[in-house]
């Protein structure tokens, strides 16, 4: 079986058996998707104690990158091929699924794409090399505007590639632009703006799933970072802490 749900921001206690029950009769053969926003962070014991958690757990648990992920810790993660794409290994159960990849899960074929533009950044980005970080961050705290710091709180890679995103119209290529679920962290240009009436404008990784959305066969899109359970229309929709079977 495979299950998907939306962010966790480092908050898995929807994975508990009393929130979600239908875990006693899954195994190591059964799967949970996040869709970015996993909350993998700079390594901490708290976090040691929950990924372990986690990976005691009776399911796998597969994870897409979000927004908010410390990606500098990410990279340095082992990566291996893994049901036709590559994967980051965080535990034996828990798996990060590289941006661009279809995964064949059980006669289940999933596009996947991390990533997202942060939208809660309008006291910019500070930089800790930088001399004046610290008059900087003074006149920001001030001004109550939410701002990031880099390399610790925001990270550039939070946006992809040219070249990832290359990679993920081959994959779907070679896969003749067909799959049966799509897996994102945000979602099309115009799915957003109709989410947002308006209020987040698009970006380069919002118009290349736009793109996709009117090129690729697909059954369901399910995505998150917009902090919602909500069906969209009968083919997209979005997830926050609920968790749904697919297959």
């Amino acid at each position: 079986m495979i299950f998907v749900t939306g962010d966790c921001h480092g908050d898995y206690r929807r994975f508990s058996r009393e929130n979600f029950p239908e875990q006693k009769k899954l195994t190591k053969s059964d799967y949970v998707i996040i869709a970015g926003d996993f909350g993998y962070w700079t390594p901490s014991k708290e976090q040691d104690y929950w990924l372990d958690w986690l990976d005691k757990k009776s399911f796998v648990t597969l994870f897409i990158d979000g927004n908010h992920e410390s990606f500098d810790d990410l990279e340095k993660l082992p990566n291996k091929r893994w049901n036709g794409g590559t994967v980051d290994v965080v535990a034996d159960s828990i798996l990060h699924l590289r941006r661009g990849s279809v995964f064949n899960i059980d006669g289940c074929k999933i596009f996947t794409f991390g990533g997202a533009r942060s939208h809660d950044i309008d006291g910019g980005i500070l930089d800790r090399t930088d001399p004046e970080f610290r008059v900087k961050k003074k006149a920001t705290d001030r001004s109550d505007l939410p701002y990031r710091i880099n390399h610790e709180t925001w990270w550039e890679q939070e946006m992809p590639t040219g070249l990832q995103m290359g990679y993920g119209e081959l994959q779907l290529f070679r896969n003749n632009m067909k799959v049966d679920y799509i897996i994102t962290h945000c979602c099309s240009s115009s799915t957003q703006a109709q989410l947002s009436n308006g209020f987040y404008n698009p970006d380069a990784l919002t118009d290349y799933f736009e793109k996709l959305k009117n090129n690729v066969d697909y059954k369901k899109w399910f995505f998150g970072h917009y902090h919602d359970n909500k069906e969209i229309n009968e083919k997209e929709i979005l997830l926050y802490e609920q968790i749904i079977r697919i297959w």
